[in-house]
């Protein structure tokens, strides 16, 4: 059995190794860095919103694709919700902040290992 820290190493660590011939993997790098600290200073929805709407620009579509897919599935706070802006407009405050909390610690492991695996000197 897992700790809940290792399942989200695990996933994060399957998403980024899973971009690393990326041909815009430096951009990716940038928005998993970027997708934190709007999290943090915006909140989930606007940050959420905000990465949904650049479609497949620049790699913010991926990232939010990878944060949608985590939070989504069984065992966590949107689980059985198609899309993440549909499971934060249709949620409760009180998932909503443990999603919030959630998004917080997996997007960490993301950015870490994109770092590790996305980076020029990789």
């Amino acid at each position: 059995m897992q700790t809940l820290q290792q399942e989200r190493a695990k996933a994060a660590l399957e998403s980024i190794t899973s971009l690393m011939r990326h041909p815009d993997a430096d951009k990716l790098l940038s928005r998993a860095a970027e997708l934190p600290f709007m999290i943090h200073a915006n909140g989930l929805g606007q940050a959420a919103a905000f990465f949904k709407s650049k479609k497949n620009k620049d790699g913010y579509d991926t990232m939010y694709k990878i944060l949608s897919q985590w939070l989504t599935q069984s065992g966590r706070p949107f689980a059985g919700h198609a899309d993440l802006l549909q499971a934060i407009t249709q949620s409760d405050l009180h998932t909503y902040r443990v999603a919030q909390a959630e998004a917080m610690q997996y997007m960490d492991w993301v950015k870490k290992f994109a770092k590790a695996y996305l980076g020029k000197e990789s």
